[in-house]
């Protein structure tokens, strides 16, 4: 099933602000490495990485599906894959 629809935590549009990230980077990076997915041990049900047009790399948590739609995923954390970055898969 392809994936049309983002639904996104408080706490993931959050992140995004203060980490700034690129909300459309990381939703085209959980598309394209869906397939590859790997399973998170935290709170959300998946884990993918992805790279922005800077070369800044970051991982996103997220489930799938949400609710009863296949179709969509729950984004539920995101961070940098930096020396500055606090934030983990466990979150």
């Amino acid at each position: 099933m392809e994936i049309e629809r983002f639904v996104w935590t408080e706490h993931a549009r959050m992140r995004v602000a203060q980490r700034h990230l690129d909300p459309a980077a990381i939703e085209q990076a959980i598309i394209e490495g869906h397939a590859e997915r790997e399973v998170n041990d935290g709170r959300a049900e998946w884990l993918v990485a992805g790279v922005l047009a800077d070369g800044t790399a970051f991982e996103a948590i997220y489930d799938h599906p949400h609710g009863d739609d296949d179709t969509a995923v729950r984004i539920v954390s995101v961070w940098r894959l930096d020396s500055q970055s606090t934030g983990g898969a466990t979150l």
